[in-house]
């Protein structure tokens, strides 16, 4: 068994000595938090809609995406994306198999996930597996962002509507983020 706890020892061999340890340079400009901007933003990344076309007109409403990781070439699996809900707003209702890790970041969110509800503030976490039907909302007076990480090769979302989740919309602490109505909410800039 190798003594971890001693230096390694010098390569002997000439395929050894070859080896190189490289350091490439990022792909990725670094991107600095803008922490005077409303809402949160980080100089360079593009602010983009949550999804582009909505399922039904109360699929989602006043979110919106940054990703920060994960799509400019960087040599990671995940991508690590911020969402920003406006008061009144709320995700899509969907399921897939993929797990999201969630981070929150500003004001308070709630969380539909499964047949829970999570209450989410600053650096509180939550765990969405794989197939479970989750929707985050705010419902409060300031705007919610959280960190979504996800893997960068995933599926694409099922989304729901309430009629498909009867067993969760009869539960009455889980109607509310089932049911959600386009109107209610205040766009985010």
């Amino acid at each position: 068994m190798e003594d971890l706890t001693q230096p390694a020892a010098a390569a002997t061999s000439p395929a050894a000595a070859e080896e190189t340890i490289s350091h490439p340079a990022a792909t990725s400009p670094r991107h600095r938090f803008t922490p005077t901007t409303e809402p949160f933003r980080w100089a360079g990344v593009p602010v983009t809609e949550y999804k582009t076309t909505p399922a039904t007109a109360d699929d989602f409403a006043g979110i919106t995406r940054q990703t920060l990781f994960g799509r400019a070439g960087e040599a990671i699996s995940f991508e690590a994306r911020y969402f920003e809900i406006a008061p009144g707003g709320w995700s899509s209702l969907e399921c897939h198999e993929h797990a999201h890790a969630v981070i929150g970041l500003r004001g308070v969110g709630k969380a539909l996930i499964g047949d829970t509800v999570q209450t989410l503030g600053f650096l509180d976490l939550a765990y969405i597996g794989p197939n479970c039907v989750h929707r985050l909302a705010n419902d409060g007076p300031t705007p919610f962002g959280f960190l979504c990480i996800v893997d960068a090769k995933r599926d694409r979302p099922r989304r729901l509507r309430p009629s498909d989740v009867p067993d969760l919309l009869a539960q009455p602490a889980l109607a509310g983020l089932i049911q959600r109505e386009s109107g209610h909410c205040s766009q985010p800039s």
